[in-house]
C-alpha cells in the first residue's frame, strides 16, 4: 500500500484575502467626548454611565464618579432604561 502525496489545489488568480479596513475617527464621538471632558472639568458632570463601542465589536461598560453613589442608583437605572429605548428606536 503506498501512501499518496497530498494535492492542493492551486488558488486561481486573481484571488484576494480581504481585511476590513480601518474605521476614520468618528468626528462626533470625539466632540462629544471633548465636550464632556470640558463640563467634568468645570464642575458641572459629576458622574458618568458609560458605553464604548470598539472597531473591533468589544464594547466597555463603565460606571464612574457620582453615579456609583448609592443615591444615585435608580436615577443611573432610569438614565440606562431611557438610553436602551433611544437605542431601540433608532430605526
Amino acid at each position: 500500500m503506498t501512501s499518496q502525496p497530498s494535492v492542493q489545489a492551486p488558488l486561481p488568480m486573481g484571488v484576494a484575502i480581504l481585511k476590513p479596513l480601518p474605521r476614520p475617527a468618528s468626528g462626533e464621538t470625539i466632540e462629544l467626548l471633548q465636550h464632556l471632558l470640558s463640563e467634568a472639568l468645570a464642575g458641572r458632570v459629576t458622574g458618568l454611565a458609560l458605553v464604548a463601542l470598539h472597531a473591533d465589536g468589544r464594547f466597555d461598560l463603565r460606571i464612574r464618579g457620582d453615579a456609583t453613589t448609592e443615591s444615585n442608583q435608580m436615577g443611573v437605572a432610569g438614565m440606562l432604561a431611557g438610553l436602551q429605548k433611544m437605542v431601540l428606536e433608532l430605526y
